[in-house]
């Protein structure tokens, strides 16, 4: 049987962080943690996961990142190139259609698996590319390259903590647009609309064939509560914990909770094994 798989961790190695990353955790109201990827993969092997997607996308009014960081995350895990898989991101509404698309081709060319869009840490709407919103053409850029490429975009959805985040943008109907003007593009929702538009954001995974979901940041325990239907889009759901973020217990810790949970066997089995492999590959391609 083929080993687990978290669909979304944070877990940046502190080799990868900039020293004012590092001192912005009074601004937002966290501190990142410091991780050493060696015992990551040592917690890894504890808990039978096979590789971590680690989520590591531009913030510049959170952590002030730009997008040579998942460049950075990539090289501290190049160790382990087959434990780890790398989404990268571009922060469209803060560089030239030149520059979005400069990076796009450097990240892709540097191993990165998906494309990551942060509505309330970007102050961007998902739909913001079309004209009665910002018409913004950096996004549709981003949307267009990812479905040329065959990769994910995932795009947050639910409320923020980070003292710099902006929730109304947080809504997961903007995906709607998304989903449609790009039919081919495989959008993932991560959070599923926690906690306030879970039930929006179950009904987009239902209808939309190219929408699909990941359970980060729900606690296991209370996941049949946000989503009481569950295993009927159990399989276009993708598990994952977010390591790394506030609150998060740990790899081991979150996955033994998801499998402990009320869900069925068969949900457990392709949200944690199956599922995630449809979308991430590992930094060894």
């Amino acid at each position: 049987m083929r080993k687990y798989v978290d669909g979304h961790t944070h877990l940046w190695p502190k080799e990868s962080l900039t020293q004012e990353m590092r001192e912005r955790g009074e601004t937002v109201g966290y501190s990142i943690p410091d991780i050493n990827v060696s015992e990551v993969v040592r917690e890894m092997d504890e808990a039978d996961i096979d590789f971590v997607v680690v989520i590591a996308y531009p913030m510049r009014k959170l952590w002030n990142a730009r997008e040579d960081f998942p460049l950075r995350v990539i090289d501290a895990c190049k160790e382990y190139p087959d434990r780890f898989s790398i989404v990268g991101g571009i922060e469209v509404n803060e560089l030239t259609t030149e520059e979005v698309k400069k990076w796009l081709e450097v990240q892709y060319s540097s191993g990165v698996t998906g494309f990551k869009l942060h509505p309330p840490h970007m102050w961007v709407k998902p739909n913001d590319y079309r004209e009665e919103e910002r018409g913004l053409k950096g996004l549709e850029l981003l949307y267009q390259f990812a479905e040329d490429h065959d990769l994910p975009v995932i795009i947050h959805t639910g409320t923020s903590f980070f003292l710099t985040a902006r929730n109304k943008y947080a809504d997961p109907v903007f995906v709607d647009d998304v989903a449609v003007d790009f039919p081919k593009l495989r959008v993932i929702m991560a959070h599923m609309g926690r906690p306030s538009w879970t039930s929006a954001a179950f009904q987009l995974v239902r209808i939309r064939r190219n929408v699909y979901g990941d359970l980060s940041s729900i606690p296991p325990k209370r996941l049949t509560e946000y989503l009481p239907r569950v295993d009927e889009i159990a399989d276009k759901l993708i598990y994952g914990s977010d390591a790394g973020g506030p609150g998060v217990k740990g790899l081991k810790a979150h996955l033994t909770e998801f499998l402990n949970s009320g869900v069925s066997l068969r949900t457990k089995e392709v949200m944690t094994r199956d599922n995630p492999r449809k979308f991430f590959r590992v930094i060894e391609r």
